[in-house]
């Protein structure tokens, strides 16, 4: 893409420089026609052949000029260049040879040269004008040596003149074009640095309100059981059975929350050390699903649906865990009481998990974010840490599968994941063009 924006660049240049040429040739040649009208009968007669070389002339810098014929290449260049020479060369024939003062012209043509080609081409120009004058001249005879070695002199001083200057020209320009292209580069590079900065500073500030947010979540149920444990060594003894089997209860179930969240961390630093081994085995959907309900506490509030499918290749209980964190993460998004729908159906090569709440959906443009570490949907206060949608894209990942959220018919977020099924395992990843249904 930029090599073509660099042909672009420079085409449009040569464009822009022909037609400056173009330009100073239609000005040279009104000004020459001025000027010979003006010396009629004063410097020499009207000539038929001066006004038709004259015309030609016109005509030929117009239709550049105008009409724009072909492209600007380097032989559309150098044709002009052999073109203007011969219409000097006419010129001068027909204003008078050797008395002509026209033959100052030729640097003209020296100059355009040198506006479009390097030091050498543009010496080539003038020798080979140099080489047609003196030829031209010496045929229609009437010229001393001194005048002609003179205008040949001119015509090559300047060349040499106007070659050099456009060589340190090309020589500044491509300087400056190397400048432009290393001020480019280093600004992609400084703007792809503040991205990462950002980034980094992105994750900083979510670390750190995760660190808040998993001090809390771990005070809360030490608390807890802190709490059943002395009351139950300070009166304890006086504590009805049933009281007190409802303390130990609610103990054990900080003790299993507070047993979560410090899997889920130590799942984290195993992903981040990329030692996430998967024992593959062909697993039950059904019961898959019904551990993952009963692991997540929602077991009373899940619907399921299982179309296609009975058993899927995979590691039964990093799947659990994933359906128990998407299980979770719906129960806590969900008005109280709502029910869960968990459909499983083949697509494919792959099989689909889909879960479905009834939030109030996740707005596109967190759709990607929601599954890194340590991200939180912000628009109510829902207790977590961040973790879970990170681990469960994490180990679906791992299967060779993908991940995703989409709207759910009648409100709500349908997340999904595809696995590859039995006939597609070997190590495929889902293809990002499968759609997702609800």
């Amino acid at each position: 893409m930029e090599g073509e924006g660099v042909a672009l660049r420079g085409a449009s240049e040569s464009g822009r420089l022909e037609l400056s040429i173009a330009v100073m040739r239609a000005a040279v040649v009104g000004v020459t026609a001025v000027v010979y009208v003006a010396s009629l009968g004063v410097r020499r007669p009207a000539s038929a052949y001066a006004v038709a070389v004259l015309a030609v002339a016109a005509v030929y810098s117009l239709w550049v000029l105008l009409a724009r014929p072909v492209e600007r290449t380097r032989a559309f260049a150098a044709g002009t260049v052999a073109l203007d020479t011969g219409i000097v060369t006419f010129w001068c024939h027909a204003t008078g040879a050797a008395r002509s003062e026209f033959w100052a012209l030729y640097v003209l043509v020296v100059i355009a040269a040198a506006m479009r080609f390097g030091l050498g081409e543009v010496l080539g120009v003038a020798l080979a004008q140099s080489a047609v004058y003196v030829a031209v001249m010496v045929a229609n005879g009437g010229i001393g040596l001194a005048p002609l070695v003179f205008r040949v002199s001119v015509v090559l001083l300047a060349g040499l003149s106007v070659g050099a200057l456009a060589r340190l020209r090309r020589v500044a320009e491509r300087g400056r074009q190397d400048l432009a292209r290393e001020a480019k580069a280093a600004s992609r590079e400084l703007a792809r640095e503040r991205s990462t900065v950002e980034r980094l500073q992105e994750m900083d500030a979510a670390k750190s309100e995760f660190v808040a947010i998993a001090a809390h979540e771990l005070r809360s149920p030490l608390a807890a059981i802190r709490g059943v444990v002395e009351t139950i060594r300070r009166v304890g003894d006086d504590v009805e059975p049933e009281v007190k089997g409802e303390l130990l209860d609610g103990a054990a179930e900080q003790a299993a929350r507070l047993s979560r969240l410090l899997d889920d961390l130590l799942t984290v630093s195993r992903i981040e050390a990329g030692s996430v081994p998967l024992r593959i085995t062909e697993s039950v959907v059904e019961d898959l699903v019904s551990e993952a309900a009963q692991a997540s506490d929602a077991a009373s509030l899940v619907s399921v649906s299982i179309k296609d499918v009975h058993t899927v290749p995979c590691d039964a209980d990093r799947l659990v865990r994933v359906l128990a964190n998407l299980l979770d993460n719906a129960r806590k998004h969900s008005p109280k009481g709502a029910v869960i729908g968990v459909d499983v159906q083949g697509e494919g090569d792959f099989v689909r998990f889909g879960v479905r709440d009834r939030g109030v959906g996740v707005p596109q443009s967190e759709r990607d974010a929601i599954f890194e570490r340590y991200r939180r949907i912000e628009e109510r206060a829902v207790l977590g840490t961040g973790l879970g949608l990170f681990i469960a894209r994490s180990l679906v990942e791992a299967h060779g599968g993908r991940i995703g959220v989409e709207d759910a018919p009648g409100g709500g977020a349908d997340f999904y994941f595809l696995i590859p099924s039995t006939s597609a395992r070997s190590g495929r990843r889902a293809p990002e063009g499968v759609a997702a249904k609800a």
